[in-house]
């Protein structure tokens, strides 16, 4: 019921979008009279609030439509130019000396799809000498959780990563449990390269780190397969400028159920459903949210300026989060720009 509830919200938000007209309730419920005079004047005046709000969700609401792009791109789409491979795999590549790290090594990058049920990041034991770092990222840009050589040394371990609600029994063995707040978690990360490497040697490193279901560590039958659908992400000009924006945005929350102490951003995007009583102002409306779109744009285009770089310490907390929304969204659209 929730997931026909959230269909049908985004079909009426698109329709709206696309032809300034309401998303009508039934002829039973809705108002049977032309709105007044008296109506038209007081909805008027609830368009700067629904200016506002719009900015707020487009802020908030922009990390999980980059980020979800990625994410198509890479390991969905398989006809897309970013195509890298399926879900659930780690996907190396080299870095030469000449690119613009300063020293050579190898970048690695997974999505990880946690509906159906937790995946386990394997960390091999490497020398001392060697460095690395693996990032896990949600799609509402948070950071759950980074590993690497400073904070967990060069030991194996065995990383639990659970989506939203999960509720199991945590095996033994596993060195840490990772709790993400989306059902689809980015994993980056950047290995070292000594000089006394060699294209096999590489390779076997590199095969020590390993993506798995759990019931896969655990030597047990899978679960079934949750039902994919995966949306069509918007292209780059309308998912900043089209009021589509706001029916992907519903869609893409299934990938981010309701936790105690959410923030509701459900209830906050409803409240942009356009009711039946405000059909005069259709168009306004629209224009309420689309200019809120553009007021949050303008906000992360000025902190990118302001700090030239989104990956900098100015946008980043102590613990390689993102500060704020404003910092989250400003680094997913870098993340999606670069691909």
């Amino acid at each position: 019921m929730a997931a026909l509830k959230r269909t049908a919200f985004a079909m009426a938000l698109a329709a709206t979008a696309l032809t300034g007209l309401p998303g009508c309730r039934p002829a039973s419920t809705a108002r049977a009279t032309t709105p007044s005079a008296d109506d038209a004047v007081a909805d008027a005046s609830e368009l700067p609030a629904r200016r506002a709000l719009a900015r707020e969700i487009y802020v908030a609401g922009v990390p999980l439509l980059a980020r979800y792009a990625v994410v198509h791109a890479r390991n969905i789409d398989r006809a897309s130019a970013e195509y890298q491979g399926p879900l659930n795999v780690l996907h190396w590549a080299m870095v030469s000396a000449e690119s613009s790290r300063a020293e050579p090594g190898s970048t690695v990058s997974a999505s990880l799809d946690l509906r159906a049920e937790p995946m386990v990041l394997r960390v091999p034991a490497l020398p001392a000498a060697r460095t690395y770092v693996m990032q896990l990222t949600d799609l509402l840009a948070s950071v759950p959780a980074q590993i690497s050589s400073r904070s967990s040394g060069n030991q194996a371990g065995d990383y639990l990563v659970v989506g939203p609600g999960w509720q199991g029994t945590v095996p033994v063995g596993i060195t840490d449990v990772i709790h993400a707040d989306t059902t689809l978690v980015s994993l980056s990360g950047w290995l070292q390269q000594l000089a006394s490497d060699s294209v096999h040697s590489r390779q076997q490193l590199h095969r020590g780190f390993r993506v798995q279901p759990l019931s896969r560590y655990l030597g047990i039958a899978p679960p079934p397969p949750t039902a994919t659908a995966w949306p069509q992400p918007l292209p780059a000009d309308l998912a900043r400028q089209s009021a589509l924006f706001f029916g992907q945005l519903d869609a893409l929350l299934s990938f981010a159920p309701m936790q105690p102490g959410d923030r509701d951003l459900r209830r906050r995007l409803q409240q942009l459903e356009i009711t039946p009583s405000q059909r005069n102002l259709a168009h306004a409306a629209t224009r309420a949210l689309r200019d809120g779109m553009a007021d949050g744009q303008r906000e992360i285009d000025q902190r990118r300026v302001a700090v030239e770089d989104c990956q900098s310490d100015g946008l980043q907390g102590r613990d390689g989060d993102y500060s704020d929304a404003v910092s989250r969204a400003c680094a997913a659209q870098r993340t999606l720009k670069e691909g």
